[in-house]
């Protein structure tokens, strides 16, 4: 259930940007240029820093657990 709803989450906020990408490029009159194609997979690819963020505390948090002596 957890992991459904962070998969909802990284979908709607990629979908967003990618919505914000292409109505940038519609009110320019653009089109698909390369940049804006390297735009659209930057957008899926930039909420992955959020995840490892995420991972490193997750880590971090169960090292610094695990180093502590045992009183």
């Amino acid at each position: 259930m957890f992991e459904a709803a962070i998969v909802l989450l990284y979908g709607l906020v990629a979908v967003a940007a990618m919505a914000v990408t292409l109505l940038e490029g519609w009110a320019n009159h653009d089109g698909l240029t390369f940049h804006r194609l390297a735009g659209l997979f930057a957008c899926l690819l930039w909420p992955l820093t959020l995840v490892v963020f995420i991972l490193h505390g997750c880590i971090t948090r169960l090292l610094t657990r695990l180093s502590r002596p045992m009183a």
